[in-house]
């Protein structure tokens, strides 16, 4: 099976997309290591890893199409099965170690100030992201410079509500 497409190759897909497409797998994986340290699951860990390989795999398309020029659609497409399989994984966690957290310290952690806003504008980002994935053409260059401006927006105020 040939994953290599040089004729489909996105245009405008620059090193320094591919570099900002850094950050959010960056704030994410900050605020994972911050929750793993306090909810200690291997289910926990094997999901977020699976999250965070996605993300490290589309940030390593985008550089491959800006430095290399191609287009290895496997690391794109991987996307729609890593990530909803290290959620899976990580919600499953929530069930499956239920004693090692408590809901009601999760709740009261998320309705401080200024938490909840941080949370607010984070699920409203991710909530929009969602939507502009379903409408949007993943090999528009300024397509994705909209989702990444989101989506590290978004990670950063998760991050900032989970660890103030």
């Amino acid at each position: 099976m040939n994953t290599e497409r040089k004729d489909s190759v996105p245009k405008g897909f620059t090193l320094s997309m591919a570099l900002m497409d850094c950050l959010p797998v960056l704030f994410f994986t900050i605020s994972a290591i911050f929750i793993a340290m306090h909810f200690p699951s291997l289910l926990f860990l094997t999901g977020i890893f699976f999250v965070i390989l996605a993300g490290l795999l589309k940030v390593s398309w985008k550089l491959i199409i800006a430095l290399a020029h191609r287009d290895i659609r496997f690391f794109n497409i991987q996307l729609r099965y890593l990530m909803p399989l290290g959620f899976l994984l990580a919600l499953l966690a929530l069930f499956i170690d239920h004693t090692k957290w408590s809901v009601t310290a999760i709740i009261s952690h998320i309705m401080q100030f200024p938490s909840y806003l941080f949370f607010l504008i984070g699920m409203a980002g991710l909530i929009y992201l969602g939507y502009l994935g379903k409408h949007q053409d993943s090999h528009d260059a300024k397509a994705n410079w909209k989702e990444q401006c989101i989506n590290t927006l978004s990670q950063f105020c998760i991050m900032l509500g989970i660890l103030v």
